[in-house]
């Protein structure tokens, strides 16, 4: 009788954002982290799959970038929101779908959710 308390307990702990984390979009899911660099070498083998990326923020007009290095990958939320002006330099974790060759012709994630921290 309580196993399926405890599960239910565990997979809401789940949804939750990191403490101190800003959510935009919708909650991660918790998958596994792809590093970006991974992305810049390999992209192909990702193409339109559902991945986590972390990185550093870069934000522009209606998008961003998140930076690993030298390596980047250009986010765009999928609902239409945007990040804060003042997220740049902030630490983010975004997950959605990875196109390899995005409308700039460079690597894109379309996000469902952000968390952003700071």
């Amino acid at each position: 009788m309580a196993r399926p308390l405890l599960a239910a307990v565990l997979v809401a702990a789940l949804a939750l954002p990191a403490a101190g984390a800003e959510l935009y979009g919708r909650p991660l899911r918790g998958l596994s982290t792809v590093p970006i660099s991974e992305l810049a070498r390999n992209g192909a083998a990702y193409e339109g799959k559902t991945i986590r990326v972390r990185g550093a923020v870069a934000v522009a007009e209606k998008a961003f970038r998140l930076t690993e290095g030298e390596a980047s990958v250009a986010v765009t939320m999928r609902d239409g929101s945007a990040l804060p002006p003042d997220a740049s330099g902030a630490s983010a974790t975004a997950e959605g779908t990875f196109r390899a060759k995005g409308a700039g012709g460079g690597p894109t994630l379309e996000a469902t959710g952000v968390e952003l921290s700071r």
